[in-house]
């Protein structure tokens, strides 16, 4: 059985597998690029910064409108 296989055979093997290896390692670099562009402009969207939330953003906006509503019931 492995007689018939030669050291060449076996290295082009080798090359084919580790060429497959390397795409699907680059395809997951793509992936997790991706997923890191989103979670940054998810973070942006929040306000969210390492300091914790900005003035900016979803959350900060949704701040606002809820002390503006809690304004107009008052009065």
């Amino acid at each position: 059985m492995f007689s018939s296989v030669t050291q060449a055979d076996l290295r082009a093997q080798m090359e084919q597998h580790l060429l497959m290896v390397e795409e699907v390692l680059g395809g997951l670099d793509q992936f997790v690029q991706g997923l890191e562009r989103r979670i940054t402009r998810i973070e942006e969207g929040l306000g969210l910064e390492p300091e914790g939330l900005s003035a900016s953003g979803w959350v900060a906006e949704l701040q606002r409108l809820k002390a503006e509503l809690a304004q107009l019931r008052r009065s």
